[in-house]
């Protein structure tokens, strides 16, 4: 009895640990993203640019259109069987470990769930004088 209470124990703090590990990704912009070189983050902001490469190999561009973004992603086509969604002009969440290309911060995607399209965001609407 008591080894099945330490095993379950031993298994709660082994959850507790991965889930408190997950929760513990912090969200940051296009604009931060560059302090967070070598870490994992999910960055939040709008997709300005986004092109498919005859590789099959798609770039997101945050903060810019390519060559000026401040901040971009790949998302390798084997790796997104069903296709990468359509995201320019929208607010997404994008999760991997930052890296330098071109002196710009980027990530590479794992997978689909590494990828969340928000709802487009609210125009804002201008109050009546």
């Amino acid at each position: 009895m008591k080894s099945s209470l330490a095993i379950l124990a031993f298994g709660w703090a082994l959850l507790s640990g991965l889930l408190a590990e997950e929760a513990a990704i912090p969200v940051v912009t296009p604009e931060q993203a560059a302090q967070y070189e070598g870490k994992v983050v999910t960055v939040k902001g709008k997709v300005d640019g986004q092109r498919t490469a005859a590789s099959g190999t798609t770039f997101l561009n945050f903060g810019g259109r390519h060559p000026n973004q401040i901040f971009s992603c790949r998302a390798f086509g084997e790796k997104f069987p069903g296709g990468v969604p359509a995201c320019e002009g929208k607010t997404v969440e994008v999760t991997g470990t930052i890296k330098m290309f071109d002196g710009k911060p980027s990530l590479d995607l794992s997978g689909p769930d590494k990828l969340k399209v928000l709802e487009s965001e609210p125009a804002v609407q201008t109050p009546a004088p």
